[in-house]
Order: C-alpha cells, then structure tokens, then sequence
C-alpha cells in the first residue's frame, strides 16, 4: 500500500492548521494538520522524522519558524498508512516557509485592525505610571533565561523594588491564556504597580502566543501599565504594540523600570539643588545687604564723628575765646570786694574799701582812695 502511495501520490502538497503536536525523545516530531471546512473538521496526522527535521533546521531558522500549535503551514510529502489499525498519515519531507510567513503576517494585520477599531491599541499607554513603580509583577517562566536577567538587573540597580512572580507558559499550547489569566489577576492587586512581561528570545512561531488576539486584548484592557520584553532585538509582536512600553529584551525592560525610578530620583535631587541654590543667594544676598549696611554704618560713624569733632572743636574755640586768661593775657583783668564780690560798678565801693585784682600774671591788692563815675 505504501509502495503504491509513494509511487502515485510522492511530493504532494497539502496546508492546514497544525493541532496538537508531540515531540519525542528520538528526535521525530508528531502532529496533527487540520483543516475546517464550514465546520466540518479533517484532521492529518503527519510525521516529521529526525532526519528530515534536521535537513529543514536551516530554512526554518533562517524563516524563524518552526512546528508549533497554531500556526497554518505548507507542507510537502508523501500519504502513508502505517500501523496495525493501517491508520492514514503523511511523512512530511519539506515545507514552505512563506506560507507560514504570509499567513501570521495577515493574522496580525487583521488583529491590529480590530483592537484599533475597538479603542485597545492604545488603551493601556493611558493607564497611569507611578512617579516611583517600585512593586513589580512578573509575568515569565520560572527559572528561565529572562527571569534571571531580568531579577540580576534588578537587584544590581541597588533599588528596592518588591517583585511578584506569576509562573506561566511562554510558548505553546496554552501560553497565551496563561499569560492573559497572570495579567488579569496582578492587575487585581493592590501590591502591583506595573506588570511585566518577559520571555526570551525564539522563532517567529515561538513567539506566536503573543501575537494572540485575546492575550493582546488582556494586555490592553489591564489597569495597570504593562512593560514588555519579550524576544531579541529584532522581535516585535502585536502584545509590544499594546503595551505601555515596549522593550526589546528582558534585561532593556528591566532597565526601563530602573530609568522611570532614576529619573524621579534626578528630578528630586535637582529640585533640591535648586531650592538650595535659591536660598544660597537669598543667603549671599543678604550678606551683601548686611555688608553694606556695615559700611554705610561705618562711613556714617566716621561722618557723624567728624562733624561732632568739627562742633566741639567750634565750641571749644567759642570757649577759648571767652576764657578770663586768654582774656586778661589780652589786657583784662577782674576786680574782687574784700568779700570776693565781682566788682561791675564804682558804686559797688567806698574810699578806704580793700579790693582785689586779678590779672593774667598775679593779683593786686588795692585801697580806694576816691571813685570817679
């Protein structure tokens, strides 16, 4: 029958969905291909054997695609029926990459297009971000690669952040619903501040769950701000888009939560400088005001001291011009009673009284002999 097969029907063509897929300890890979055709559900189980998965490992990492649940492929091969119960497959021996390519291109085109006209694109980059978002929620596999570097860069900023790990599926079957279910239970937190969602790098297929309609939407539709770091520099999904920050790898979002700190930091510190060289002027100000005020005192003093001397150098000039000894030095003198009464006037005396007179050199004692008026 394979023979048969093989000899009518080789290098066939065939696309579908692929379902659930297994891959095995041997290397081969397992999966089922579906195709719904107005509700009718055909399903294929195709095998991907070792050998040739290793010769197609080249193109699909150069496409950065690869067999995951999901994702539409074309695939190349031949039926088979193998097994007791002469079970129906398909060994697959190549593949189009484009297909796949063009495929999620569309999805994720469509996609954007629904949350924009919904008002999600943007919906989360309204959320409010704290001034200091200290309390972290995590949303990543535990113990992986991007957890590691995401904590490491945390606790080497020397910052006190409180992080909350939310373990979750980051890629296959069910990853996208476990990662929105995380979102949407941190968001109910009042411990959480912002929520980020990291995952390594990997294939476009590998990435695939965060393309996710309903994930993108959980994302969006989150109260608090959502950071992301999902893949390598050179990975986009439609979940960055809807973020309230988007960063190209676990260790930059990391990084962009230490920077929001930082910069509040900065801004305290040059407030500070700030109000502190404010009051250092107001400071110099008034030193310089009270310096003035110093010197006019002092110019003052010396003014007002200057022209007290000049009054009493004045006034003692006045005095000395009225000094009895300057004046007697002149040729005045002053005459005494006998009971050293100053004598003004000749009626002042009698014949016979006994005066005194001082001069500028001595006194002399007189006696009256007559008066003359």
């Amino acid at each position: 029958m394979n023979d048969l097969l093989a000899r009518e029907f080789s290098d066939v063509w065939v696309y579908g969905e692929v379902g659930k897929v297994t891959n095995a300890a041997s290397g081969h890979c397992y999966f089922d291909l579906i195709e719904d055709d107005d509700g009718e559900r055909s399903v294929l189980a195709v095998k991907l054997f070792r050998g040739v998965r290793q010769s197609l490992a080249t193109k699909m990492k150069q496409h950065q695609i690869d067999i995951v649940s999901g994702i539409k492929v074309r695939i190349r091969g031949t039926p088979d029926v193998f097994g007791k119960s002469s079970s129906f497959g398909f060994k697959m021996n190549d593949l189009d990459p484009r297909f796949t390519l063009g495929d999620l291109a569309a999805k994720r085109e469509d996609i954007v297009n629904r949350l924009k006209k919904d008002g999600l694109y943007d919906r989360n980059r309204r959320t409010h971000l704290p001034l200091v978002p200290l309390r972290i929620g995590v949303v990543t596999s535990k113990g992986s690669a991007a957890h590691a570097d995401f904590m490491k860069t945390l606790e080497q900023s020397g910052i006190g952040f409180q992080v909350s790990l939310c373990d979750v599926r980051v890629q296959g079957d069910g990853a996208a619903a476990s990662v929105a279910v995380a979102i949407t239970h941190l968001a109910m937190r009042d411990d959480v501040e912002l929520i980020a969602v990291i995952r390594g790098g990997g294939s476009k297929t590998d990435l695939a769950a965060f393309d996710d309609e309903a994930l993108a939407r959980a994302v969006a539709l989150c109260t608090k701000p959502v950071f992301t770091g999902i893949g390598h520099e050179v990975d986009t999904s439609i979940v960055d888009e809807v973020a309230y920050s988007w960063n190209k790898t676990p260790t930059a979002c990391a990084i962009a939560i230490i920077d929001r700190v930082n910069d509040f930091v900065l801004r305290v510190e040059t407030a500070a400088q700030r109000m502190a060289n404010v009051v250092l002027t107001a400071l110099a100000a008034a030193e310089r005001r009270v310096a003035d005020a110093v010197g006019q005192l002092r110019t003052l003093r010396t003014t007002v001291l200057n022209e007290a001397k000049a009054r009493i150098d004045l006034l003692a000039s006045d005095l000395k011009g009225h000094d009895p000894v300057v004046l007697m030095r002149r040729g005045w003198s002053i005459t005494h009673d006998a009971h050293g009464r100053v004598l003004k006037s000749v009626k002042q005396v009698k014949k016979g009284a006994e005066i005194t007179t001082r001069l500028a050199d001595g006194t002399i004692g007189s006696t009256i002999r007559e008066t003359v008026s």
